[in-house]
C-alpha cells in the first residue's frame, strides 16, 4: 500500500517534533505558523458560516494565540467579535501575547471570561448565545489531563451555545493521542466531539515531515489494491474461499460471511457446516458442504475434511457461528496449522482465549477483526480499557500475535505487527446490528483469496464494508433500520465506486 497516497494522522508528540523541526531546524518563525493556522480557520468560518457575530475562547498557550489570529481576521472581515480570555493578559506570552496586543490596538472586544469567583463575565452568557459561531481555542494537541477551573467552565458555556462550534486543532478536552476524555470536552460542530475535520497546510515544508505511523485510509490509496475480474477470468481464478462456521442455531453467520465474500468479488465460496446443523440455505450461490459433527456442532472428526477442503481453495474464514464447545475450540487451534491465509473471527477468536501468541508461528497471512470486548478478552484487559486506549491495544494485539488486527467500532483501526496503523473513515451507526461483523469477515477473506497481504486485505475490506453501509444509508434504508443484508446488497456498488477512482475528499470524517 502506497502510504504517500494516505493522510498521515500524527500523535501530539510527532506533531511537536515536526513543529520544532520547522521552527528550529528550518528557521520558520513560530508566529508565521500561528498566522497561517489562524488565517485558515478564519477563512473556513467565513466561507462556511458567513457569521455576523462570533465569540472566541482563548486559552493561555499557542492554541489561544491561533484564536487571537482568528478573531482578528473575522473582525477585519466585518464580523462583530468578542474574545474571552481564560487568564489575565499578563499571563499570555510569546506569539500569543503579540497577537493579543494587536487585538487590543484594533479595538476588538477582549474580556476575561470569568471573574475572581469563577462566575461568567457580565453579559457573557448572552453574548455567547447570540453568536453565530463560537471558536474553541482553549487547548491544543498537547492537552492530556482533565479540564478544570475556567477552562472547564468555558467548555460548559460553549456546549450550551446554539451557534456553530469550531475547534482549532482539536476539540478542547479531548486527548490528541488516544481520543480519551477525562473531563469536560467541547462538542465541535458536526458530530460527537470532533465531527467534520478540515485539514489545511500552514506552511510546514515536506522536509520537516516525520513518519506518522498512523494513516487515514483514502480512496486514492486503496483503489490500486482492487483486483477486478478480467475478460479471461473464471470462478476459480478470481479468489476461492472456504468459510468454516455455522453450528446449529448460528448457520446465518456462516452464510452471510460466504455471501459477502461473493458480493465483494470472490469467485467460488464453500461454506462448511457440521452435519445436522439444520436450517435452509439462504443463498443459492453459496456452495454448502457438510463435515463430520454431532448434534449440529463441530467436532474433532471434522479436521481431515476441513484440511482437504482448504487445500483446494485460496483463503479461509474461520469462526462465524462455529460454536464455543471444547471440541470446537480444539478444532480451531488445529486449523491454525492450515497452509492458507486465514481470517479468524467471532468463535474463532474465542478459541484463542487470552493467548494471541498461539498465532505467532503462522507464516501465512492472518487477520483478526475483534470488537472491543473480544480484543479485551484476547489481551486480558477490560473492554472499557480497550475503548479508552484503542490504538495502543490494537497495536499490542498485532505485535503479540504476529497477525494483522482490525479493531472494529467507530473509526475502526487496522494494525500490523510492526505497529503501523490505519484508520477507516467509512461506516456509520447503522452497522450496530447483528451480522455486520460476519459480513466484514466475508469482505476481508475475499481480498485474501485474491492474493492481497493481511494488512492490505483488512484495510480494503474494512473500507468497502463501511462504504457499502454508507451507500445503503444514503440510498435505501437510512441508519436506524439497517441490517446486515443491506450491507451485503450494497457491496457491489461500493466496489464499483472505488473502481471509478478517487472521489472528492475535501472533508474527511475521522
Amino acid at each position: 500500500m502506497d502510504e504517500s497516497l494516505l493522510l498521515g494522522l500524527y500523535t501530539a508528540d510527532v506533531m511537536r517534533q515536526i513543529d520544532l523541526t520547522a521552527i528550529e531546524g528550518v528557521g520558520i518563525p513560530g508566529g508565521h505558523l500561528m498566522e497561517r493556522a489562524g488565517l485558515a480557520v478564519a477563512d473556513e468560518i467565513l466561507e462556511r458560516y458567513a457569521p455576523e457575530e462570533a465569540v472566541v475562547f482563548a486559552g493561555k498557550g499557542n492554541n489561544g494565540g491561533d484564536g487571537f489570529v482568528v478573531a482578528r481576521e473575522l473582525f477585519n472581515a466585518g464580523v462583530e467579535v468578542t474574545v474571552f480570555t481564560l487568564a489575565p493578559a499578563g499571563e499570555y506570552a510569546g506569539d500569543a501575547r503579540l497577537n493579543l496586543e494587536i487585538l487590543e490596538k484594533l479595538g476588538v472586544a477582549v474580556r476575561e471570561a470569568f471573574d475572581a469567583e469563577g462566575a461568567p463575565a457580565e453579559d457573557a452568557i448572552m453574548i455567547v448565545e447570540m453568536a453565530d459561531v463560537i471558536v474553541d481555542a482553549i487547548f491544543g494537541t498537547g492537552f492530556t489531563a482533565a479540564a478544570k477551573g475556567a477552562a472547564a467552565a468555558a467548555i460548559e458555556l460553549i456546549n450550551e451555545a446554539s451557534g456553530a462550534v469550531v475547534s482549532v486543532d482539536i476539540a478542547s478536552g479531548v486527548g490528541a493521542n488516544t481520543g480519551a476524555i477525562h473531563g469536560p470536552a467541547v462538542f465541535a460542530d458536526g458530530g460527537s466531539f470532533s465531527g467534520e475535520v478540515v485539514v489545511t497546510p500552514i506552511g510546514i515544508p515536506p522536509l520537516c515531515d516525520h513518519d506518522a505511523g498512523v494513516w487515514l485510509l483514502t480512496e486514492a490509496g486503496l483503489q490500486p489494491l482492487l483486483v477486478p475480474k478480467g475478460a479471461l477470468d473464471h470462478k476459480r481464478s478470481v479468489g476461492t474461499t472456504l468459510v468454516v462456521g455455522g453450528s446449529r442455531g448460528m448457520t446465518g453467520a456462516a452464510h452471510m460471511t460466504a455471501m459477502a465474500a461473493l458480493r465483494a468479488g470472490a469467485g467460488l465460496v464453500h461454506a462448511a457446516l457440521p452435519q445436522d446443523a439444520g436450517g435452509e440455505k439462504p443463498f443459492l450461490e453459496v456452495i454448502t458442504i457438510e463435515v463430520p459433527g454431532a448434534a449440529g456442532q463441530f467436532t474433532a472428526a471434522a479436521r481431515s475434511a476441513l484440511f482437504a477442503q482448504a487445500a483446494g481453495l485460496k483463503a479461509v474464514a474461520l469462526g462465524p457461528g462455529l460454536g464455543r464447545g471444547d471440541e470446537a475450540r480444539l478444532l480451531v487451534r488445529e486449523l491454525l496449522g492450515l497452509d492458507r491465509p486465514v481470517l479468524l473471527d467471532a468463535d474463532g477468536l474465542y478459541a484463542l482465549g487470552d493467548r494471541p501468541e498461539l498465532l505467532a508461528e503462522r507464516v501465512m497471512p492472518t487477520v483478526l477483526p475483534p470488537h472491543e470486548g473480544e480484543l479485551g478478552r484476547l489481551l486480558g484487559r477490560p473492554a472499557d480499557e480497550v475503548a479508552a486506549q484503542r490504538l495502543e491495544c490494537v497495536r499490542s494485539a498485532a505485535q503479540r500475535s504476529g497477525a494483522t488486527v482490525l479493531l472494529k467500532g467507530e473509526a475502526s483501526i487496522v494494525a500490523d505487527p510492526s505497529g503501523r496503523a490505519y484508520v477507516v473513515p467509512t461506516g456509520n451507526p447503522g452497522l450496530a446490528t447483528p451480522g455486520t461483523g460476519d459480513v466484514l469477515s466475508g469482505v476481508i477473506v475475499a481480498q485474501l483469496a485474491k492474493g492481497l497481504g493481511a494488512t492490505e486485505a483488512a484495510c480494503l475490506g474494512a473500507y468497502l464494508h463501511g462504504l457499502a453501509a454508507d451507500l445503503a444509508a444514503e440510498n435505501a434504508v437510512g441508519t436506524e433500520g439497517m441490517v446486515a443484508g443491506d450491507v451485503i446488497q450494497f457491496l457491489p456498488a461500493a466496489v464499483e465506486r472505488l473502481k471509478a477512482g478517487p472521489q472528492e475528499e475535501a472533508h474527511e470524517h475521522h
